[in-house]
């Protein structure tokens, strides 16, 4: 974790270089001696971080080193915040406020004053830089003492070279995906990729050698394959060793200098024959290592096979696997069974009966990891009382030194191969509690406010967040994937203890939550002055939070108050420039402190769920880095404070509620918010008294909005279907929910939304006739409620023109081409629903996808089309529709 905090603090020095205008008082010579210094330490942290494992006094090292680092980054944030914002912040204001040509001059006439306190900031931090600089020279100065190799050049942790040799009975519950993969490599059929690639994925210490020993040994494989290779691959991939290893299982190597001799060798010594390689922890994910020995395998016999073994499913695409098994867990009889031959080794079977009962419950914290029942009953084997089980038993489990060693290093083998900000990503998820749901784009919000994702280029912090979440996915420390409804993207997750507890290992005293209680808080608080994140969780009867508790804590980057029952933060909160993340939703707050709005570096606020807080402070617009505002389920709010407009980098805004008469924002404030994305809600829309407020919110330029809910509260009919009009969303939009609209007729832009899949009209009480919507080529959902003016649907439902479409229908028309569900509620005066073309074609080629038809409360409809009856959908639902049933 000290190689990506060392970077990304030399990336802030290197920023504050460049930044001529804030380096003064001697301040830029400081800066460069730190940046040589930290230049040097990198180099040889690589090495370090390996070799911590086993030498407690580099940990030490290491733990001091990220210790001055962390405080380097605290006082360039500092810097930052206390020197260049205010600075951002005059130019916003003389870019966004109404004030007069006489205030402007007022101010610049007050500018020398705000000056000298800049210089006395400007003394203040340099003195701490110093003394940073002193505490660094000496970290540096010890480094020598180690004999760190430089850039990582350094041996290898020794890897157990694997075999295809194997005990059997030291296996348990994998005779399934035995059969499974054995069924794979055997089955015959003409295959246009030959040798066919299977493999085995899965996290650290599943079993995936022991499966493929089991398969490679079994009596059925060996009479199938002509030849039979097993090639421990590992990391680095050595395509050179790789291939003197096929090639002896074949025949006599010669002795090769040219890689393209030794590559012609391989494809002869394979040529013709039938066999089976086995490639056992393959680590790369990189084609083009993989292609100069996957070209030469294909002079294989048809029938050859590859089985590969990974803990990176990124490993089974890139090679362009048939088959992937995801290797799962023991069930827990598998797991006590596999226990039981370990910790009831040379054991009684009057002990064994004795120590049954506690020794399920231990074998039921490995949680179906095969390596942890093995390393565990392993360490039972060797206590003989029940006293010492039950100690084992209450104990934190990895606490365990030889636990540790038993785990630890097969997850720390996964935990070296990946890039320094993912590891302090992956160790950052300590804080979580065991079995806790991960919401991913909560924890990428939390990697954020850390400063773990730096943006590079075009390409955004949240999208950097996204990768490192799927590399992490990918090999296997993240489990119990939770997708969203298309069942495309993970939407959560959770960690297997083993891997929490690797977690807590690596990131010691780093990571708290504290049980809120007024007589410990400040005492916990207190020892922990120099925590980044802190969770807090209390009991019901706790309203309030000391605001002492604000003032020994001023490294909090995130803070999470949400599990608490306070109902009130006091002022103090507005000291924690540092802040990033601060949750304090389903909270009983009714109002929150001004203060809030000095934290000039929060890039989220989440209120969901907040249903008593009515208003937020007016300065919220000073917010200016802030990218997440989650305020749904927040009834009480009715308007926005004005100033919105200038959050432009808001990415999130679940709900935008707009003002009238001076109090609160205008609609025209959407006008810069052109990040925003997934869903917002426009409410109060009925209280827009022009519509050039509406054209400035330009709605058309947010191409990245995916659901859109437009709420209105009736009001005139001609303004109002001109703003609605005037509303038009960009067409990305996905989802579209109008309700309550007051107006007669629906706007034309509704028609061209060709990439909507689910809308809901609801409340449009004057309109008389349905919009056109039978061409949308994406419709998946529509709903339709209480349009009490309608009483015939026709062919303009179909979106067909009753008088200069009907003769011009073909057979390439789809109407309607991918409804699957259609539902018509409080329709109260709506009699006919005739869609009759004058062609059967177009008869037969509407809603081709329809596969449910609600109809509720239409008391005065008299039947459905007949098309309809011809090809009834799979759910036909008619309720209080008495004509009908």
């Amino acid at each position: 974790m000290a190689d990506a905090l060392v970077s990304k603090v030399l990336q802030q020095l290197t920023s504050t270089i460049e930044n001529e205008s804030a380096l003064i008082l001697g301040g830029k010579k400081k800066v460069e001696k730190l940046t040589t210094t930290l230049t040097a330490i990198r180099s040889v942290l690589i090495d370090a971080e390996k070799k911590q494992v086993k030498e407690r006094s580099v940990r030490v090292w290491l733990e001091q080193l990220e210790a001055i680092s962390y405080d380097l980054d605290d006082l360039l944030d500092e810097w930052n915040t206390k020197i260049c914002e205010p600075k951002r912040m005059e130019i916003m204001d003389r870019h966004h406020s109404s004030l007069s040509k006489k205030m402007v001059r007022l101010s610049n006439f007050l500018s020398p004053c705000f000056c000298v306190n800049q210089l006395v900031m400007h003394r203040d931090i340099g003195s701490k830089m110093e003394c940073i600089k002193e505490r660094l020279d000496d970290v540096a100065n010890e480094k020598d003492k180690y004999h760190f190799d430089l850039d990582g050049k350094t041996e290898e942790a020794e890897r157990q070279e694997t075999t295809p040799l194997i005990d059997v009975s030291e296996v348990c519950g994998r005779d399934f995906d035995k059969d499974t993969i054995i069924s794979k490599l055997c089955e015959e059929g003409e295959e246009e990729n030959c040798p066919l690639i299977i493999s085995i994925a899965g996290m650290g210490g599943m079993g995936k050698t022991t499966l493929a020993q089991l398969v490679f040994s079994d009596d059925k494989v060996t009479a199938h394959f002509e030849h039979r290779i097993w090639v421990c691959v590992s990391e680095p991939f050595d395509r050179i060793r790789i291939a003197k290893t096929i090639i002896n299982a074949f025949d006599e190597l010669h002795t090769y200098i040219l890689w393209q001799h030794l590559q012609e060798h391989l494809r002869k010594s394979v040529m013709g024959k039938k066999f089976l390689l086995v490639l056992d922890d393959v680590w790369t994910d990189d084609f083009r290592i993989w292609e100069p020995i996957k070209v030469p395998l294909k002079s294989g016999a048809q029938g050859s096979r590859i089985l590969v073994t990974t803990r990176n499913e990124g490993v089974s695409k890139m090679m362009d696997a048939a088959y992937m098994l995801p290797l799962g867990k023991l069930s827990p009889e598998d797991s006590w069974s596999l226990f039981s031959k370990f910790a009831f080794y040379g054991k009684s079977r009057e002990d064994r009966d004795n120590l049954e009962i506690i020794g399920r419950e231990i074998a039921d914290k490995c949680q179906g990891l095969p390596l942890a029942v093995k390393s565990l009953g392993s360490l039972m084997r060797f206590k003989d009382t029940k006293q010492a089980w039950e100690s084992v038993l209450h104990s934190e489990l990895w606490e365990l030194e030889e636990a540790e060693r038993g785990i630890f290093p097969h997850l720390l083998l996964s935990y070296h191969d990946l890039s320094p900000p993912i590891k302090r990503c992956f160790a950052f998820c300590a804080i979580f509690p065991r079995d806790h749901k991960i919401e991913r784009e909560t924890l990428i919000q939390l990697w954020m406010a850390q400063g773990f994702l730096v943006p590079t280029g075009s390409v955004e912090m949240e999208q950097i967040g996204a990768e490192y979440f799927d590399n992490l996915v990918m090999r296997s420390f993240f489990q119990d994937l939770e997708r969203d409804r298309d069942n495309f993207s993970i939407v959560a997750c959770r960690m297997h203890d083993i891997v929490q507890s690797f977690a807590q290992f690596l990131s010691k005293n780093q990571c708290f939550v504290i049980e809120f209680d007024e007589k410990n808080v400040l005492e916990m608080a207190s020892l922990h002055t120099k925590a980044r994140h802190m969770t807090l969780t209390g009991k019901k009867d706790v309203k309030t939070a000391p605001s002492d508790l604000f003032h020994g804590m001023q490294c909090l980057r995130g803070l999470d108050l949400s599990h608490t029952s306070i109902t009130g933060l006091p002022s103090a909160v507005g000291r924690l420039f540092h802040l990033r993340w601060l949750n304090l939703s389903g909270l009983n707050f009714v109002v929150l402190p001004d203060t809030i709005c000095k934290l000039y570096n929060l890039l989220a606020l989440k209120l969901h769920g907040c249903r008593r807080l009515h208003r937020l402070p007016r300065g919220l617009g000073k917010l200016i880095n802030l990218r997440y505002l989650n305020i749904e389920e927040t009834e009480s709010l009715s308007v926005l404070p004005q100033g919105i407009g200038r959050l432009s980098n808001l990415r999130t805004l679940s709900k935008f509620c707009i003002g009238e008469n001076g109090e609160g924002c205008n609609v025209g404030e959407l006008k810069n918010l052109n990040h925003l994305r997934g869903h917002l809600e426009i409410s109060g829309v009925e209280k827009v008294r022009d519509v050039n407020e509406v054209m400035e919110a330009n709605l058309k330029n947010k191409e990245h909005l995916r659901s859109l809910d437009l709420a209105f509260s009736f009001g005139g009919q001609e303004l109002i279907t001109n703003v609605l009009e005037a509303l038009q969303p960009h067409p990305n939009l996905e989802a579209l929910l109008v309700y309550d609209y007051g107006g007669s007729i629906l706007p034309s832009w509704m028609t061209l939304l060709t990439k909507m899949k689910d809308l809901k009209l609801l409340g449009c009480v004057n309109c008389k006739e349905l919009p056109s919507l039978g061409k949308l080529p994406s419709l998946e959902k529509l709903l339709i409620g209480h349009f009490n003016n309608v009483k015939c649907v026709g062919v303009e439902f179909l979106g067909i023109d009753p008088v200069t479409d009907q003769n011009s229908i073909t057979e390439s028309i789809v109407l309607f081409p991918k409804l699957k569900e259609l539902t018509f509620r409080y329709m109260v005066e709506w009699e006919n629903w005739d869609t009759t073309t004058t062609t059967s074609t177009a008869t037969r080629r509407t809603m081709p996808c329809l596969r449910s038809l609600s109809l509720y409360d239409c008391p005065k409809l008299k039947a459905i089309p007949e098309g309809l009856k011809q090809r009834p959908p799979e759910e036909l639902i008619i309720t209080r529709c008495p004509l009908l049933e």
